[in-house]
C-alpha cells in the first residue's frame, strides 16, 4: 500500500510541472514569534518604554511581564534555555512556580515586599527548571506605571547565575 502511495505522489508531483529553486537563504527559520509586536503591544501604555531588542541582545536576559494580578502575560522565547519551559506553559502561571522547597524563605521576603511596596528590586533566588533540577536566577524587575501613574505591570530581566 505505501509502494502505492509513493507511486501516486510522484506521478502527481509529476504533474505539476514545478521546477525547484535553489534554497538561498534559512533566514526565515531564524524570525522570532513577533515577540516584538507582543511586547510593544503590552508596553503602549507605559510611561517609560524599554528597547526590547537592545536588552535582549546586550543582556541576554529571559524577560517576563506580570500583569496588576502577578500573572506571567509575556516571557521571552529563551526561557526555555534558562529553566526548560516553553512560553506557553509559563503564561497565565505566577513567577513562584519556578520556586520550591529549598528556594529561601528570606529571597522570597525581599521579593515579596519589593512587590507589595511597587519598588524596584534585585535578588539572586534559588529556581527550578522544569525538569526538577535547581538554578540560581538573577532577578531584576521593575514596576511599570500608565501614563497616569497608575500600576500596570511588572518587568523582570532574568539570567542564570
Amino acid at each position: 500500500m505505501l509502494k502505492e502511495y509513493d507511486k501516486a505522489w510522484a506521478k502527481y508531483q509529476e504533474s505539476l510541472k514545478i521546477v525547484p529553486l535553489p534554497l538561498i537563504s534559512w533566514e526565515f527559520y531564524n524570525m522570532p514569534r513577533a515577540e516584538q509586536k507582543e511586547f510593544n503591544d503590552i508596553q503602549a501604555n507605559w510611561s517609560e518604554k524599554i528597547n526590547y531588542l537592545k536588552v535582549k541582545k546586550t543582556n541576554n536576559s529571559a524577560i517576563l511581564v506580570t500583569d496588576a494580578n502577578f500573572k506571567i502575560i509575556f516571557a521571552s522565547t529563551n526561557i526555555m534555555e534558562m529553566n526548560g519551559y516553553d512560553y506557553k506553559e509559563i503564561i497565565g502561571n505566577s513567577p513562584k512556580m519556578f520556586q520550591g522547597k529549598e528556594t529561601s524563605l528570606e529571597s522570597r521576603k525581599k521579593i515579596r515586599i519589593a512587590i507589595e511596596n511597587l519598588r524596584p528590586f534585585k535578588e539572586v533566588i534559588l529556581n527550578y527548571k522544569k525538569n526538577g533540577e535547581i538554578y540560581l536566577c538573577q532577578i531584576e524587575a521593575y514596576p511599570k506605571f500608565d501614563k497616569k501613574g497608575i500600576f500596570v505591570n511588572y518587568i523582570a530581566f532574568e539570567t542564570a547565575a
